[in-house]
C-alpha cells in the first residue's frame, strides 16, 4: 500500500513466483535498512540501484491479487482484518504519510502558534477504497481520519483534523518510531518543534 510494488510475471518469464521491490533516494536508505531489518530473511537493500527488494516468493504470488486489480494497485480490502498491529500504521504513515504543520502568528502578543496535522497521502486509492481503511483505521486503533479533497490521483486524502488526534497518532506509533531516527521529522513530535524553532 505504501512505496512498494509487488512485481509482476510476464509471459515467458522463467520466474515462478512474484516478487517484492522499493525504490528510494538516497537520503531514505537509513530507514529502509530499518524497514528491512524486520524480516531479513525475506528483505535485502541493493544499493547501487537504490532498491529495498526480495527474491521470487510464493508469499508474494499469494498476496498479488489482493493488491492488484487489472494491474492497477488497490488497497486489500480482504486483509485489512489481519492489520491490527501498529506496525501496520508506522509503515503506512512513514510511506505515505506527512507531519504537517500550519503556523500563525499573533502579532500583538508576539507568539507564534505551531498547529500539527497528520496526512496519509494515498490520493491514487479511490474514495470508496479509502473510506473503507478509514473506518479500519478508527475501529482497531480509534484514530479517526477524515477524507480531504485533493487535485490530483483519486481527489482524497485521509487527513486527521485535530491536535489530540495527530499526539495520539504519534504516541501510539512513537514506540516502534523511536528506534528510526531518520523519520524523527515524521514521527518525533519534540524534535520537530524543536527543529521548527530552530527557524525563527
Amino acid at each position: 500500500m505504501g512505496d512498494g510494488e509487488i512485481t509482476k510475471l510476464y509471459p515467458n518469464s522463467r520466474r515462478k513466483n512474484h516478487s517484492y521491490r522499493e525504490h528510494y533516494g538516497v537520503e531514505q536508505e537509513s530507514y529502509r535498512i530499518w524497514k528491512a531489518s524486520f524480516f531479513p530473511d525475506l528483505f535485502y537493500l541493493t544499493k547501487k540501484s537504490q532498491t529495498m527488494r526480495s527474491k521470487s516468493d510464493p508469499l508474494f504470488t499469494e498476496l498479488f491479487p489482493y493488491f492488484y486489480n487489472n494491474q492497477s494497485k488497490q488497497i486489500p480490502i480482504k486483509l485489512l482484518k489481519y492489520c491490527t498491529s501498529p506496525y501496520f500504521l508506522t509503515a503506512l504513515y512513514l510511506d505515505d504519510g506527512s507531519l504537517s504543520i500550519s503556523k500563525r502568528i499573533n502579532h500583538r502578543n508576539k507568539k507564534i502558534y505551531l498547529t500539527p496535522h497528520i496526512y496519509l497521502y494515498l490520493q491514487n486509492y479511490s474514495k470508496k477504497e479509502l473510506e473503507v481503511l478509514q473506518q479500519h483505521i478508527l475501529s482497531t486503533f480509534h484514530i479517526e481520519f477524515k477524507l480531504s479533497k485533493r487535485r490530483d490521483g483519486h481527489g482524497y486524502v485521509l487527513k486527521g483534523t485535530s491536535t489530540d488526534l495527530t499526539y495520539n497518532f504519534l504516541n501510539l506509533l512513537s514506540p516502534i518510531t523511536l528506534t528510526c531516527e531518520n523519520m524523527y521529522y515524521k514521527s518525533n513530535w519534540e524534535w520537530r518543534i524543536n527543529q521548527e524553532s530552530k527557524s525563527f
